[in-house]
């Protein structure tokens, strides 16, 4: 039987320079410090997580990956826990260079060796964020559905009152011919109007249907949505127009084509209610590595910052009578399809959305031949 190349023996060699080549391999973040938490060497994928170079983290201490409350009790502990046991294994906030918090499991183990002086602790470190937000989004939906269930009921049980006082203002308000009376018939059944969108506009939101994925024309989609809007748009002098991406590329995208309509179908029609008069809206479509971009931008009264970080809350709203249910339902049918949406504003400046779907719901391992 053959040994393979000339000069091997199978025998690994062992040499300083082979064993950091295989530690940088490892997809782990992995540090070595000293007891006392100053850190004398760090893999890439460690140096990847937390931005740090080489420079920049040996000799400094540990402690600058751990969040300020935790460095006057939990850091010492676990140095103490790793010296007197061992070890210590559990799952952690940290910190990267930019103050970004990264959760984590760390794992800590207590290195000694005859070789080398002195006892070493070595960190492995696994970046968990993204199972993290999966484990969010899966609680999160379990907890809509519950709601969803509550809402049907209360849905049920508030309309039907609600419609028959409706119905009994109206036939109570032809019988009056006292203008000073009716003011006040009138005004119930706008209220009760709004009570109905409210019931509407929870319900859609909590009962809101799983995405059913189809291959799909995205220029199609948008251009259908402008279509619906330029009606209302046109009333108002609003001018709305439409700018595709002028390099070749594959306009198709796996989504639910319903739910991607309802959505912008609720980022514009915000979009003109925010213009006062004439105005414009503009929106961009673009391919971004395996993401469609949608951008719309319009030129309207824009959102104080202050509430910028509260426009997806449910029955958030600048205007009075509005419900407030729009943006945090095409918030959530965003995260449905897997995409991401971000709003920029300045007060007076007008707004910006920007919306990114991922072209294939599949990995790119398997929906084509890698180069």
């Amino acid at each position: 039987m053959g040994t393979g190349a000339k000069g091997r023996s199978g025998r690994i060699p062992m040499t300083l320079r082979f064993l950091r080549g295989v530690i940088d391999l490892i997809e782990d973040a992995v540090i070595i410090t000293d007891t006392s938490g100053t850190i004398c060497y760090l893999n890439e994928k460690a140096r990847m997580l937390f931005g740090y170079g080489i420079r920049a983290s040996i000799g400094k201490s540990i402690g600058m990956l751990f969040l300020p409350d935790d460095l006057t009790y939990f850091l010492p502990n676990i140095l103490k826990e790793t010296q007197r046991r061992g070890g210590y294994e559990g799952e952690n906030l940290l910190r990267d260079r930019n103050n970004t918090r990264v959760f984590v499991t760390l794992a800590t183990s207590l290195y000694r060796s005859e070789e080398v002086e002195g006892d070493w602790i070595v960190l492995t470190i696994r970046d968990i964020t993204k199972l993290k937000e999966l484990e969010r989004d899966y609680y999160e939906s379990q907890r809509l559905a519950s709601l969803g269930r509550m809402v049907e009921g209360i849905a049920h049980k508030v309309r039907n009152p609600v419609v028959s006082i409706g119905g009994f203002a109206k036939r109570i308000s032809r019988t009056i011919s006292d203008r000073s009376q009716l003011q006040y018939f009138e005004r119930i059944e706008k209220e009760i109007g709004r009570l109905e969108r409210i019931i509407d506009q929870v319900q859609n939101f909590a009962t809101l249907p799983k995405p059913v994925h189809k291959r799909q024309n995205i220029r199609e989609i948008v251009e259908s949505s402008l279509k619906s809007l330029s009606p209302s748009a046109s009333q108002k002098g609003v001018v709305v127009d439409l700018e595709v991406e002028k390099t070749r590329w594959n306009p198709f995208i796996f989504v639910d084509r319903e739910l991607l309509e309802r959505t912008l179908a609720y980022i514009m029609d915000n979009a003109v209610e925010a213009i006062d008069g004439e105005g414009s809206i503009h929106v961009r479509l673009f391919s971004k590595d395996d993401l469609i971009g949608i951008e719309i931008s319009d030129s309207g009264c824009g959102i104080p910052e202050e509430s910028l970080g509260a426009i997806f809350d449910p029955f958030f709203s600048t205007k009075l009578d509005n419900v407030g249910m729009s943006l945090a339902t095409a918030h959530r049918i965003i995260r449905e399809l897997g995409g991401t949406i971000q709003v920029m504003s300045r007060q007076g400046r007008g707004t910006r959305v920007l919306i990114f779907l991922p072209r294939e719901r599949r990995r790119k391992m398997r929906t084509q031949l890698l180069s």
